[in-house]
């Protein structure tokens, strides 16, 4: 608790560095996840994992995954590697994608997803939950902000 006091103190007064101190009791992606890693391998391979249908971006490569994500070995990795995000994010807008949905709790991603980008992207940005925001609210609208920038929607599965 001591050096991350220290770090947050000597960050505070840079202008160019965000940074934002996270409640969580460790360190993901780090050494400090390896006491559990036999359980989480155990669990792991005892799932049934299916080819990704739709492009995903992996955090451990910071590009775009098929068959390889679809592995206990993968997620494995995942939980000790390094997060390469801004790689990640540079690698969704080389594939053309410039709408992006945050699906979580509250917005935390969409904002560094923004910064990892050109300033030229205009890009959409949707949260699918607000903190401050009634969750059908919200996501009603971010469902419009999506068909009114042009993407396409499924009314009849909305409806049902």
């Amino acid at each position: 608790p001591e050096a991350i006091a220290s770090i947050e103190a000597g960050l505070a007064g840079q202008e160019e560095i965000d940074f934002k101190l996270l409640p969580i009791p460790l360190a993901a992606h780090s050494a400090m996840v390896e006491p559990m890693l036999p359980e989480f391998e155990e669990v792991a391979k005892s799932i049934t994992y299916a080819r990704p249908v739709i492009p995903l971006c992996s955090n451990v490569t910071g590009r775009i995954v098929s068959d390889e994500i679809a592995t206990p070995e993968y997620w494995l990795r995942h939980l000790r590697q390094p997060v390469r995000f801004a790689a990640g994010a540079a690698a969704l807008h080389e594939e053309g994608f410039e709408a992006f949905l945050e699906v979580g709790p509250k917005p935390a991603l969409l904002g560094m997803t923004r910064q990892c980008l050109p300033d030229d992207v205009a890009g959409v940005w949707l949260p699918s939950l607000r903190q401050d925001q009634e969750d059908w609210r919200q996501l009603l609208q971010s469902l419009g902000e999506w068909y009114t920038r042009g993407g396409t929607v499924d009314w009849q599965a909305f409806h049902e």
